[in-house]
C-alpha cells in the first residue's frame, strides 16, 4: 500500500448517494444489475487523516501481491447510511470501484481533482469491502482514494419506543425517589447515538444526609468525576498515541526516561531498575494499592490512620511526586503477581509529561478533545469555564468520611467540581493520570467511539489498528486485564453484562462510573453516576460503604445488561418477567445475607416494586404476582 503523506487539493466534487437531504434524483441504485449511479456536486477540499489511504494500481516494485486479486481488494471500517470515498484520478473512467460488490458508476466525475461520493446507501455495519480494479491499461492511469473513520450519529428519537429503554428509565427514577443520588446515560449502537438521557439532582443530600430537593437537575451536558475512567480516557488514550507515533515503547524501562528511578538500598523487593512500562500496565509493577501519599497519618506498615505523622512517603507537592514512588517499598517483584494500583498510573501521567513536555490535561485537550470538538470534558472544571451546578457533586464532607478521617489540610465541605480521589486533588492539583478527569456522558461515548473505529474519528486518526490491538489484547496471566484496559473475559461479567462478547473493554470509576465497549457487536455504554454524593452507612463499621453503593444502579450490570439486551426484539413482556424474578431475588437476598439487611437495600427493593407497579397494566404475569402470596409478602415488606 503506497501511503501520500502530504496532497495539494485543488477542488472537490461531492456524489450523493441519497442521504438525509439529498434528492432521489441525485443517486439510483439497481439491484439487479449491483449498480449505484450517483451525481456530481462541487463542495470544498478535503483535509485531515483517514483510516485508509491507498494509491490504484499497486505498483509492482510497491507492495505489489502476486496473487494479483489481493492488490485490488481492501476492507474499511463502518457503518449501514454512513461513508463517503474521497477520489481523484488522471482518468476516472480506468477504473471500476465496488462497494460490497455494488459497483459506483460516476455521472459527472472530473479528472485530475478530488471528488467525494457519498457510499451511505452502499455500507453495512462493521466490515465493509473496497475493489477497485483497472479495466483500462496505461502507465499513467493512477486512482487516489482516501476513506474517512466514522462519526456517532443522533437516532435517539428512532429508540423512545424500546422497552429496555423504558425499563432502565423507571429503574432509575424509582431508586432515586427511594434514595439514590444520581446519573447520565449514553449508548451507542453501530454507529448512531440511540440513548442520551439524565436523572435527578446535581446534589442530592445536605452535609447532614438529608435530601435536598431543590438543587439543579442533571442534565445531558452535566459533568461528572471519572474517577479512574481517567485512566482510560486520559492516560492510556495519550499511550495509545504516543506508542502509534514511536515516540515511546511499552517495553521501555522506567529508568530510560528518569534515570533516578531505580531500587533503593533499603528495599527488601528489588525490581525498579528494570520496571518497563507494559508491567505498570499490566498493574504488575509491584506497587501498593493506596499508599495514601496525601495522608499525613497514614501509617503504611499497618495499612491503618494512626494519630502521629507516621507516613513515612507522606507529601502534597506535584513536584516531590516521583521521588516519592521511587521510595515507595514494592510489595511483590515485578511481573509476578496482579494488584490493581493508582500509583501504576500517577507514574504513567508523569512518564506522558516527560515525553510530550506537557502537562497531561493540556496534551489531551491539545490532540483528542480539542479535535474532537468536546466541549464537556476536562480537568479541573471549576477552573475551566464550569460552575458548581453544571457539575455532579460527590462526597458530602470532603474526604472526611463523614467525619471519621482527618489529615493536613483535608476539605470538609461537600464537594463539587473539585476530584474528589485524595491523591489526584492534594498531591497532583487535579490532574494525575489515575483520575482527575470529569465528562459528560455524550463526550465520553466519542471517546469510546475511537476505539470501536479502530483509532480513529471523521478526519481524525489518533493511533493505528496495531497499537489497539497491543493493548486491548488479554494479557497472559488473566483474560481480565489488557494494558490498562479491563477486559469482560472471563470475570468482569458483573459490570459489562455477561451478554456482551468476551472481548470487551472498558472500566469503572469509584465514585460510580462505569464505560463499555464491546467491539464484536459495535457498542458502547457510558453510565455516570455519583453514588458517592450520598451519607456513609456506617462509618465506624466501614468509612467508605456509602448509601449510594447500596442501589442497583450503582451496581453496574443492571444497567449494562438492559442495554445489551436491548438490540434484538426488547419487548415488554420478557421484561416484565426479568423484572419479577429481580424482585424476589432482591427480596431472597436481604432475607438471606446480612450484609443486605439495610435501608438503602429495602429502599431498591421498594423501587422496583414501584415500577411492577407502573407496568401491571396489560401484563398478565405482573398482576399474578402481586396476587401471589410471594407477591403480597414483598409489597407488605417494602411498605412496613
Amino acid at each position: 500500500m503506497k501511503i501520500l503523506k502530504s496532497i495539494t487539493l485543488t477542488s472537490l466534487i461531492v456524489f450523493s448517494l441519497g442521504l438525509a437531504g439529498c434528492s432521489k434524483e441525485n443517486s439510483k441504485i439497481d439491484e439487479n444489475k449491483n449498480l449505484a449511479t450517483v451525481k456530481a456536486n462541487e463542495i470544498t477540499k478535503p483535509t485531515g487523516e483517514y483510516q485508509f489511504i491507498k494509491m490504484f494500481p499497486t505498483s509492482v516494485k510497491d507492495n505489489f501481491d502476486d496473487s494479483l486479486i489481493t492488490n485490488q481488494t481492501n476492507l474499511f471500517h463502518q457503518y449501514k447510511n454512513q461513508g463517503e470515498l474521497l477520489l481523484k484520478s488522471n482518468e476516472l473512467n480506468a477504473f471500476d470501484i465496488f462497494i460490497n460488490n455494488k459497483k459506483v458508476e460516476f455521472d459527472g466525475g472530473k479528472n485530475n481533482q478530488w471528488n467525494k461520493v457519498d457510499i451511505s446507501n452502499l455500507t453495512i455495519n462493521g466490515n465493509n469491502k473496497i475493489q477497485v480494479s483497472q479495466i483500462k491499461y496505461s502507465e499513467k492511469n493512477q486512482l487516489e482514494v482516501k476513506i474517512p473513520y466514522p462519526k456517532i450519529i443522533d437516532n435517539i428519537k428512532e429508540n423512545e419506543d424500546n422497552d429496555n429503554f423504558k425499563l432502565i428509565d423507571q429503574i432509575i427514577n424509582a431508586e432515586i425517589k427511594n434514595g439514590f443520588t444520581s446519573a447520565e446515560l449514553a449508548v451507542v449502537k453501530d454507529g448512531q447515538l440511540i440513548k442520551n438521557s439524565a436523572y435527578g439532582k446535581v446534589n442530592s443530600y445536605s452535609k447532614e444526609g438529608r435530601r435536598i430537593t431543590n438543587a439543579p437537575a442533571v442534565t445531558t451536558n452535566t459533568l461528572y468525576d471519572l474517577a479512574s475512567n481517567t485512566k482510560m480516557y486520559a492516560t492510556n488514550y495519550a499511550l495509545e498515541k504516543l506508542v502509534s507515533e514511536k515516540k515511546i515503547s511499552v517495553t521501555q524501562k522506567v529508568q530510560e526516561i528518569f534515570p533516578n528511578f531505580k531500587d533503593q538500598p533499603e528495599d527488601k523487593i528489588k525490581g525498579k531498575n528494570n520496571l518497563t512500562i507494559k508491567e505498570i500496565l499490566e498493574h504488575q509493577a509491584g506497587f501498593p494499592a493506596d499508599p495514601q501519599y496525601h495522608n499525613n497519618k497514614y501509617d503504611t506498615e499497618n495499612e491503618t490512620n494512626s494519630t502521629s505523622n507516621m507516613n513515612k512517603l507522606y507529601t502534597q507537592d506535584r513536584d516531590r511526586i516521583l521521588e516519592k514512588i521511587i521510595q515507595t517499598p514494592l510489595e511483590y517483584q515485578p511481573g509476578t503477581q496482579t494488584q490493581y494500583s493508582d500509583v501504576d498510573y500517577i507514574l504513567l501521567g508523569l512518564i506522558i509529561e516527560k515525553i510530550t513536555g506537557e502537562r497531561l490535561d493540556t496534551y489531551m485537550k491539545e490532540n483528542y478533545y480539542m479535535p474532537l470538538g468536546l466541549n464537556h470534558i476536562t480537568f479541573n472544571p471549576l477552573q475551566n469555564g464550569f460552575k458548581k451546578d453544571q457539575i455532579a457533586a460527590t462526597e458530602l464532607n470532603g474526604n472526611t468520611r463523614d467525619g471519621s478521617i482527618v489529615f493536613n489540610n483535608i476539605r470538609k465541605d461537600t464537594l463539587q467540581g473539585e476530584v474528589h480521589d485524595e491523591k489526584a486533588y492534594y498531591v497532583m492539583g487535579g490532574v494525575s493520570g489515575h483520575a482527575g478527569l470529569f465528562s459528560n456522558a455524550k463526550d465520553l461515548a466519542v471517546l469510546a467511539q475511537v476505539t470501536l473505529n479502530h483509532g480513529g474519528y471523521g478526519t481524525h486518526k489518533f493511533f493505528d489498528e496495531t497499537t489497539l490491538d497491543q493493548f486491548i489484547k488479554p494479557k497472559d496471566s488473566d483474560d481480565s486485564y489488557g494494558l490498562g484496559w479491563r477486559r469482560k473475559g472471563s470475570t468482569y461479567s458483573w459490570a459489562f453484562s455477561p451478554l456482551s462478547d468476551t472481548s470487551t473493554v472498558g472500566h469503572t470509576g469509584w465514585t460510580g462510573t462505569l464505560t463499555v465497549i464491546d467491539p464484536v457487536n459495535n457498542v458502547s455504554i457510558v453510565l455516570l453516576t455519583n453514588s458517592k454524593n450520598s451519607p456513609v452507612l456506617d462509618k465506624e463499621k466501614d468509612p467508605n460503604d456509602f448509601v449510594g453503593n447500596h442501589y442497583l444502579t450503582s451496581g453496574y450490570g443492571l444497567i449494562s445488561t438492559l442495554v445489551a439486551d436491548s438490540f434484538k426484539n426488547s419487548n415488554k413482556l420478557s421484561n416484565d418477567s426479568k423484572l419479577i424474578d429481580m424482585v424476589i431475588s432482591k427480596f431472597n437476598l436481604i432475607q438471606t445475607d446480612e450484609k443486605y439487611q439495610t435501608d438503602p437495600d429495602k429502599a431498591s427493593l421498594k423501587a422496583l416494586v414501584q415500577v411492577i407497579e407502573q407496568r401491571e397494566k396489560g401484563s398478565d404475569e405482573i398482576t399474578s404476582f402481586l396476587k401471589s402470596n410471594a407477591g403480597k409478602k414483598i409489597v407488605s415488606f417494602v411498605n412496613e
